[in-house]
């Protein structure tokens, strides 16, 4: 007998003897509801097929449970954003329960934005997130996941990631509560609610960084990484979180005095975090580094490197879509992490601290 958790014995997968979009994993939810777009080509075996559904079958529960509730979201719709994940060929995926794409891949891991009025609810996400904690604790993580990647609106999604389910249903969930800001992890084991955007406004050494001439690093990780390796005379407006949608960046170059050696750096969280086309990326770096050359700086842009956390194919339309961009200025120097004589750091994401060092050697 299952050991806390009871299917719906009419949706059992294993009773199917075909299974396509049209399957359905409870009522008035199939299994189209969780597959975004792409289709199950991918997924050749109906053995296979039968364990994606009964990995969705406790995300169908909370679909349905939700979706028809007539009192606490009534006007409300939970709708599926990233269900099931189909990676590209050359994309290498870490099995891990800590990686989102290996969870998709199967079904265990799907995320979710509950909306009014085809808008996302913040406030009345977290009253769902604090719910499905005590009335559908079916799930092995439940993280309150907000991001300001929209350029700069505070938004909010529920990750919900559950266990591969066996065939014969006996399953503990770990049942664990987890609220993340930009990729950045706020609370483990509680459900944290925030209302406005977090200060991320960062400290700056000049008393009046328009009055002084100097040499100063915006944007990500790696111009962070750049001034915190590369020392004196460097200061930063850097947060490791920015992508491209996060107007403080442009903020930050407009305060930045005329003269001034600037070194840029976003795009990666971009590639690995989003959706967005490597078009529009390209667009908004190259809007921020004209804006840069606007205000008389010395602009050298990082150009993001590829790594594990994206899929080979995407990192590189991304790259190249930045460069074509900044083609268009030839007073841009592009310094390329992927560069062989630049090397990647164990974290799989920043580069070695001697890397940043030799970077900033060869722009002070």
């Amino acid at each position: 007998m299952p050991k806390n958790y009871l299917p719906d014995l009419r949706f059992l997968p294993e009773n199917y003897k075909t299974v396509t979009a049209a399957t359905l994993l409870n009522d008035g939810i199939s299994l189209g509801s969780f597959l975004n777009g792409i289709t199950l080509d991918h997924i050749p075996s109906l053995s296979e097929r039968q364990q994606l559904i009964r990995n969705l079958l406790p995300h169908a529960q909370i679909l349905k449970v939700i979706n028809n509730n007539n009192k606490k979201f009534a006007e409300h719709k939970l709708v599926v954003v990233e269900g099931v994940y189909n990676p590209d060929n050359e994309e290498q995926i870490t099995e891990s329960d800590d990686n989102q794409n290996f969870l998709a891949k199967t079904g265990r891991g799907v995320v979710y934005e509950l909306r009014r009025n085809k808008k996302t609810d913040n406030d009345k996400t977290f009253e769902l997130a604090k719910y499905l904690q005590v009335y559908h604790p079916t799930f092995d993580k439940l993280i309150l996941d907000y991001d300001t990647y929209n350029e700069g609106e505070l938004n909010a999604q529920l990750i919900i990631q559950t266990p591969e389910i066996p065939i014969n249903y006996d399953i503990r969930f770990k049942r664990v509560s987890q609220t993340n800001f930009n990729n950045t992890v706020q609370a483990i084991g509680q459900l944290v609610e925030i209302t406005e955007t977090p200060d991320t406004t960062v400290e700056f050494p000049a008393d009046t960084p328009d009055q002084v001439t100097g040499y100063f690093t915006v944007g990500d990780l790696h111009a962070r990484l750049l001034r915190t390796y590369g020392g004196d005379p460097w200061q930063s407006y850097a947060v490791d979180s920015r992508t491209s949608r996060d107007v403080a960046i442009l903020q930050n170059i407009s305060k930045i005095k005329s003269g001034s050696i600037v070194v840029i750096s976003f795009g990666y969280n971009d590639t690995i975090n989003t959706n967005d086309p490597p078009e529009v990326i390209a667009r908004r770096v190259y809007k921020a580094v004209a804006i840069s050359l606007d205000r008389g700086h010395i602009v050298s842009f990082m150009l993001l490197p590829i790594t594990n956390k994206a899929p080979v194919s995407r990192s590189n339309a991304v790259r190249n879509a930045i460069i074509n961009e900044l083609s268009r200025e030839n007073n841009v120097r592009i310094i390329d992490l992927n560069n062989p004589q630049y090397t990647l750091g164990n974290d799989g994401q920043a580069m070695t601290p001697e890397s940043y060092v030799s970077i900033s050697n060869v722009l002070i």
